[in-house]
């Protein structure tokens, strides 16, 4: 699947040429991302605190909205994921503290808005090489 999507970009023209980085590499980067969720919901999530770490180590997702979403591709009942959840938020690595410090790791997945724009970026790279 992932090489369709790398040769999306020559797909249909005469020239046939090398996907731009910038595309391979969002290509890519969202692949990995879907095959980590896979693994994720995949796995057993007995015992809750394994599930819970391994989670944490292949997406490092710290939004608990995201972990929700997970849960609930599982198929997990609610009662089952309040409990999942607290679980989540304690195993966090904690921030470090001085907000103005300097840089810091934000582990929020993009946001709608971030996505839809890298989304037209794509969309207008792609219809600038066709």
């Amino acid at each position: 699947m992932p090489e369709i999507l790398l040769d999306l970009p020559s797909i249909g023209s005469q020239v046939l040429r090398k996907a731009p980085a910038s595309y391979t590499k969002i290509v890519v980067k969202g692949m990995t991302r879907a095959e980590m969720i896979l693994k994720v919901v995949m796995a057993p999530h007995e015992p809750p605190v394994v599930f819970v770490d391994n989670y944490i180590k292949l997406l490092a997702d710290g939004n608990p909205e995201t972990f929700q979403k997970i849960l609930d591709m599982k198929g997990l009942k609610r009662s089952e994921q309040s409990s999942m959840l607290e679980l989540f938020r304690q195993r966090l690595p904690t921030p470090p503290s001085g907000g103005d410090g300097g840089p810091s790791l934000s582990f929020s997945a993009p946001t709608p808005e971030q996505e839809s724009s890298r989304i037209r970026k794509l969309e207008k790279l792609i219809k600038k090489r066709l």
